[in-house]
């Protein structure tokens, strides 16, 4: 038997051998591409150079094969490479890996691309400082493997950055004509990269590689036979040890050896060639070892233990399979010696002629893949406590070993992650329609409940392989999978893709179609989150009607959808209605699960935030405390924070700054995991800024104009470095939904700051927070804030003295958003008492009070809140009136009496005034100058 040393002793290729270690010698050089196709012998290179350059005292790692499944990008690739390093090194790498995959989709793009980098320069630091004891060499095999398809451009950019980095080592890369080498060819000088192909040897090379191979093993082919290899073989190497295997373990085909050599080619044309000879022969192996070949094909890498199921042979006789495997050269140890697989050239070889011949109907492979699908669903149910029982070791240990236990658990979700991969793989291929419905059941749950979404990705990449198999119902189904995955990501242009893509599959649906309801809640969610919130509930209520008729459980969660979309647009009384509606649906169900008892609470939380904008505060608190007692009896204390804050809110409109201050406090004690609590902990020090802002007011009754109102400086700081805490919340984990208010909120604090304090540069940025604030607003659809900021420059311009340019603000108010003016009325209100206060400030009184008769009534609708709250704007307008004559102050309270008729609490303000001004002429003239 051949040992493993035998198999793998280098024969030919001696030039390029020694040209390679020259070049690896080189202080400059940082790369090596070798490249030839399948079967030319790259893989013996490397284990030559793997042996040679160690006796050059150069130091090599194991030859990192990226001819396996867990091979998805360049970190997959990296985490083999810090095993390479120290102990240390790997476990870091580990647990900071799976830092950047779970941030992958709750850090914004820039965040996400630093952190990355941060992860690259720990492992570049980590192999430069390993050699400076000695040059380092990484062997890598099967390059074009590497990365998911589509994204194998952006591997091989990311790896040449690396190599650019590195001091004193070499990264040899091996594998078929791929992209690789034009990227590399782009990122590097002549001499920090060579490049290598490998060709057929010739004719005199395949007979010196032959000789070797004799000597090597201790035995003679024969003449005959030698020419008859050297002709078929077409100088590929995998083709000449082919023939020599066979040969040395007297398996050899019968017409290798008994046929002309001049009429063996003909015999070849009709059967596919020496290379399709070859390969079938593989099946005339015993039988132990040609049912292994046979399934290394169809699933790889295997250990002895999965040998064993898999084949369904004991332990120790696959133990011994496991070893003897080892000794054939189309079998190649991975992961460390632990596994083995086929060489991919063979498994390619088999595909193509082996399967086709003995298994045209697929049923073998099927039946191999349903076994697997078990065992390896077997494997992933055992793989779950284990990580259960290290996780309730890491709470136990307070010592040094947590870390050790953290790497261990990181270790645990790897294997499991892979295991999962081969499981749904299989189940899929042994029954693509039943499988699929097992791949739904558990890639929904790790979506909902994990939330791991790039290892969803790797999942959805897995069902896109067999959609051709699926049905039309299931197709649709994946479609709509991915839709939800689009709507949990934060890309807005994929968003607005997808959402076209289901408005395009929805028109062609039948009327009927079980997925209708589906696709219109994804397609609302998918609006909601563009903020269009007018298409959002068209679809949000289509799918209401349908699931009315045949799915009553999802009633609750819908509507609930549907009265926050009517509360968007400011429609309180349907908002209000479509709660209840949810709430009712819900009420049915005589014993609720932890799911109802979510939508149940999050109904409760809606109609408190909608009950406080009404101002019925009583009701507000009563449903924010059945919300919270919910969430507590399902003990889920992310969302009970999320009730703290929109209690804190209505707190804050009602002026109650004390009691908001105390619930936002107790939600931030509730957080203590940014990275899974980064949208609570934004929305948290968002509303305590606005907190910090509204309440630094300095109460003082001769105030007549909004420029001389005073904050308390130091509350105004809390307010700053708040709403500073938010917005580097939102840009780091990309909650772009959240930018335009922040942005808008912090502009007013930095503006007050700024102008109290004489500091023009505080202005300055408190402008260009606004701007971006605007201009993010319209980017998203928030309308909102679009307007709230477009008014705040017709603010600062006015405290700024700057009122040329207040009258285009408010004619672009006008001309771009005056269908939201019932929707938002308190901003259309304030853009027109600033125009009156322009007018005031210039002693054009009668023009002034005719935008304060159009203004004060639309902030009264509202009510405002804060320093624009409606008795705020009442209050300063009496005090501008008191510094009028005595019969003009008449005259224009008459005027704005008789335009507010309709207003009754207003007709009685101007009542109120008008009595005033009859004491005050009693008393003094005005002092307007």
């Amino acid at each position: 038997m051949m040992s493993e040393l035998d198999k793998l002793e280098f024969v030919g290729r001696e030039e390029h051998l020694n040209r390679i270690i020259s070049h690896v010698q080189e202080p400059n050089l940082h790369v090596v591409l070798v490249e030839g196709r399948g079967g030319i012998g790259k893989t013996w290179l490397l284990h030559a150079l793997k042996s040679r350059l160690n006796q050059v005292q150069i130091g090599t790692s194991e030859i990192i094969d990226c001819d396996m499944p867990v091979f998805k990008d360049a970190e997959d690739l990296c985490t083999q490479i810090a095993k390479q390093l120290y102990d240390s090194t790997y476990k870091e790498w580990l647990l900071r890996l799976r830092q950047l995959r779970e941030d992958e989709n709750r850090l914004s793009q820039t965040a996400y691309e630093q952190e990355r980098r941060q992860l690259e320069k720990f492992l570049v630091d980590e192999i430069n400082r390993k050699s400076r004891q000695q040059r380092l060499v990484f062997l890598i095999d099967t390059v074009e493997k590497l990365g998911q398809a589509g994204l194998r451009e952006e591997v091989w950019e990311h790896l040449g950055n690396l190599c650019h980095q590195l001091d004193n080592a070499v990264l040899i890369f091996a594998g078929r004509p791929s992209i690789a080498r034009q990227i590399l060819e782009k990122s590097f000088k002549k001499d920090e990269l060579t490049y290598f192909e490998l060709n057929e040897f010739t004719h005199e090379d395949v007979q010196t590689y032959i000789l070797c191979k004799e000597e090597q093993l201790h035995f003679t082919l024969g003449q005959e036979l030698v020419k008859k290899i050297i002709l078929l073989s077409g100088g590929s190497p995998i083709m000449i040890e082919f023939g020599v295997e066979y040969a040395y373990r007297e398996v050899i085909p019968d017409w290798l050896e008994s046929e002309d050599i001049e009429t063996i080619p003909s015999r070849l044309e009709k059967t596919g060639g020496f290379e399709a000879e070859m390969v079938r022969h593989i099946t005339q192996l015993r039988t132990s070892m040609d049912r292994l070949t046979l399934l290394l094909s169809h699933i790889y890498p295997l250990d002895s233990s999965d040998i064993a199921n898999l084949l369904e042979i004991s332990p120790e006789d696959a133990q011994k399979l496991f070893l003897d495997a080892q000794s054939y050269f189309f079998i190649k140890p991975v992961m460390g010696g632990y596994q083995i697989s086929l060489h991919d050239i063979v498994r390619d070889l088999v595909e193509k002629y082996v399967w086709t011949d003995i298994d045209p109907d697929e049923e073998w492979r099927k039946r191999d893949s349903r076994i697997a699908a078990k065992y390896f669903e077997k494997k992933d149910y055992e793989l779950g406590p284990q990580k259960r029982i290290l996780e309730v070791q890491r709470h136990s240990d307070n010592s040094h070993q947590v870390a050790n236990i953290e790497f261990l658990i990181e270790e645990v979700k790897q294997l499991r992650e892979f295991n999962t991969n081969r499981w749904l793989w299989n189940a899929l291929y042994a029954n693509p329609t039943r499988g699929f419905e097992t791949w739904y059941e558990v890639t929904d749950r790790i979506r909902r409940q994990a939330k791991k979404f790039s290892f969803v990705k790797q999942l959805v990449a897995i069902a896109k392989e067999f959609e051709k198999d699926l049905n039309p119902d299931q197709k649709l189904k994946l479609i709509i999978f991915e839709s939800r995955i689009v709507h949990a990501l934060k890309d807005k242009s994929t968003t607005v893709h997808e959402v076209r893509k289901l408005e395009g599959i929805l028109s062609e649906q039948s009327s009927n179609s079980s997925h209708k309801a589906d696709i219109y809640n994804v397609l609302g969610m998918l609006n909601t989150k563009l903020h269009l919130y007018d298409e959002a509930l068209k679809y949000q209520q289509e799918c209401l009607s349908l699931v009315q008729g045949n799915n009553l459980s999802s009633i609750p969660g819908v509507a609930n959808l549907v009265g926050y979309l009517y509360r968007q647009l400011n429609n309180f009384q349907e908002a209000e209605k479509y709660y209840k509606l949810g709430w009712d649906a819900a009420m049915e169900v005589d014993t609720p699960d932890k799911g109802l008892t979510q939508v149940m609470a999050s109904i409760q939380n809606n109609l408190g935030f909608l009950y406080g904008q009404q101002k019925d505060y009583v009701k507000a608190e009563q449903c924010f405390k059945a919300a919270i007692d919910m969430w507590s009896s399902v003990e889920s204390d992310r969302e009970i924070a999320n009730a703290e804050i929109a209690s804190a809110t209505i707190s804050v409109d009602n002026g109650n700054y004390v009691k908001a201050k105390q619930l936002l406090e107790q939600a931030l004690s509730r957080c203590d995991n940014e990275e899974n609590d980064n949208q609570i902990l934004c929305r948290a020090y968002f509303e305590l800024g606005l907190n910090q802002w509204f309440s630094a007011e300095v109460v003082n009754e001769a105030v007549w104009d909004v420029t001389q109102v005073e904050w308390d400086l130091n509350l105004l700081s809390l307010a700053q470095d708040a709403l500073e805490k938010s917005l580097k919340l939102a840009e780091k984990y990309g909650l772009e939904e959240e930018l335009p208010r922040i942005l808008h909120q912090a502009a007013s604090v930095y503006w007050h700051l700024g102008f109290q304090k004489c500091d023009r540069t505080l202005q300055d940025q408190a402008l260009k927070l606004n701007d971006r604030s605007y201009q993010t607003s319209l980017e998203y659809n928030d309308t909102r804030y679009a307007i709230d900021s477009l008014v705040g420059k017709a603010e600062f311009d006015y405290y700024a003295k700057a009122y040329e340019h207040i009258s285009d603000y408010a004619r672009e108010l006008s001309d771009r958003f005056q269908s939201y003016e019932n929707i938002h009325p308190l901003y259309f209100g304030r853009i027109l008492r600033i125009e009156g206060d322009v007018a005031f400030q210039q002693a054009n009184y009668d023009f002034a009070f005719s935008k304060y008769a159009q203004g004060i009534p639309k902030i009264f609708q509202h009510g405002g809140f804060g320093p624009y709250s409606i008795q705020h704007e009442l209050n300063l307008l009496q005090k501008k009136i008191e510094r009028l004559p005595i019969e003009l102050s008449k005259t224009l309270i008459q005027q704005l009496k008789s335009q507010w008729k309709d207003h009754k609490a207003l007709k009685e303000w101007c009542d109120q005034q008008m009595f005033l001004t009859r004491i005050r002429a009693t008393k003094q003239p005005s002092s307007h100058a």
